[in-house]
């Protein structure tokens, strides 16, 4: 049966029972009052960061203040903007049947979420403003994409080409004049606080400003993106790897250097075997290379590297971090281990292995503080929930995808307050649309 109630002739259910995983409702996209909302949505979530709110004396990241202020406005408003379009879809029945066939990995996300914080709560552990920024915003985020219009994509695409390019500009002026604009400050456990050095432009925090450029410079590269000029496809990708310069993210660096690395040596292969290759390709690949040493041997001379090389020999403990945290999660008792001790202990055992800063891995963090057990529901319902988006993209989608969880699992990310997983969300949605979805229903 059709959204509008009209049956089908007899002959048309065995190609729909054999297809089960096809949606025939023909579901309409969200109101236009739901797609300005999402607009505004959009602009809170990428240009008020966390550090905005702090200068403006919003108390996010501090440790004391209002326990309200500890969730994101944009968290806020997405709530808000999903109980607006609920309430104003017209078909409410045929939606519920269209998230249960197509959403449950999302929904399943929700529901670990849920437990989790029911968890926390009860037994008073770490991680409670995590719900609200990281897995409710995400879940509600993957909830309301599919009903942007394919007129609203476009312009989101384009919208967040114009971003992407102001906050790598932003980036390279901090770094540039040595100030940020919007600066980071760190509270450390003994109640000391530090203004990060690094630039953070809009994204907050360096590591996150530079996993989501890591990713959009991925999707670049793989031809996503189709409102770019093809011409100006090659500057925003050098412009983006000197911001990732400035945001001082070793891993993000060293990665997107071997992926661009690799896709020139791939390209040189394919011209020495006789592959077909346009004259415009092979002139571009080809320019790179001279290009590309002339802007490294400048950026050197002037100490551009000097930031991100001290990183690499002073790292403030990360390297250390990365070694210990095993053995951290491996002290506890098997019972300890699978459902999380009592806080206190958890508290004592971090600081005993010298590992107040944090955990840089978000599986092990979120075990060593709540157990292996919902660490794994939560781990898998991420997964399910970016299965579900990734077959509405397409294929080459799973490049940034890998990027970024390979990111994500060198430092806490998803375990903590992390809205930039919706950023990501956002992004790779957009640029990896499909161009054969249907442009007067949702697929």
């Amino acid at each position: 049966m059709t959204a509008g109630g009209a049956p089908h002739p007899p002959v048309a259910f065995a190609p729909a029972a054999a297809a089960a995983s096809t949606i025939r409702l023909r579901l309409p996209f969200a109101a236009p009052l739901v797609q300005k909302m999402m607009a505004v949505y959009i602009v809170l979530l990428f240009v008020v960061s966390a550090n905005v709110l702090d200068l403006i004396g919003y108390d996010y990241s501090a440790i004391g203040g209002s326990p309200i202020t500890k969730i994101h406005v944009s968290t806020y408003f997405i709530v808000l903007l999903f109980a607006v379009f609920l309430v104003t879809y017209p078909q409410k029945g045929d939606l519920a049947r269209y998230y249960l066939a197509t959403k449950l990995g999302s929904i399943f996300f929700f529901c670990a979420a849920t437990f989790a914080v029911i968890n926390i709560v009860v037994d008073g552990r770490n991680g409670f403003g995590m719900y609200f920024d990281t897995d409710l915003h995400l879940f509600l985020c993957a909830m309301l994409l599919p009903f942007v219009t394919p007129e609203n994509m476009d312009r989101l695409e384009r919208f967040l080409h114009w971003f992407f390019l102001a906050n790598a500009v932003l980036a390279v002026v901090e770094l540039a004049i040595g100030f940020n604009i919007f600066p980071l400050i760190t509270y450390s456990p003994d109640g000391m606080t530090t203004v990060e050095p690094r630039a953070t432009a809009f994204l907050s925090h360096p590591l996150h400003a530079a996993t989501i450029t890591c990713v959009y410079i991925v999707s670049l590269l793989c031809g996503a993106g189709r409102d770019l000029r093809p011409n100006l496809r090659l500057p925003m990708i050098g412009l983006q790897c000197a911001a990732l310069l400035a945001f001082g993210g070793r891993t993000a660096f060293l990665l997107t250097g071997l992926i661009m690395a690799g896709m020139l040596l791939w390209g040189a292969f394919r011209a020495a075997a006789g592959m077909k290759m346009s004259q415009r390709g092979l002139i571009v690949w080809f320019s790179i290379i001279p290009v590309g040493i002339a802007a490294v041997a400048v950026l050197a001379a002037i100490g551009a590297f000097d930031p991100l090389l001290d990183r690499f020999t002073e790292d403030g403990g990360s390297a250390r971090t990365r070694w210990l945290m095993v053995p951290l999660l491996l002290s506890f008792d098997w019972g300890d281990m699978l459902w999380g001790a009592h806080t206190e202990y958890v508290r004592s055992q971090v600081y005993s292995f010298g590992l107040e800063w944090g955990v840089e891995n978000p599986f092990i963090q979120m075990s060593v503080f709540q157990g292996v057990v919902i660490a794994s529901l939560i781990m898998l319902g991420i997964l399910l929930l970016i299965w579900e988006a990734y077959r509405r993209m397409t294929a080459k989608a799973i490049y940034p995808i890998a990027v970024f969880f390979f990111l994500c699992s060198t430092f806490g990310s998803f375990a903590g307050r992390f809205f930039t997983f919706a950023i990501f969300l956002v992004v790779v949605a957009t640029l990896f649309r499909r161009t054969d979805a249907p442009p007067d229903y949702v697929s």
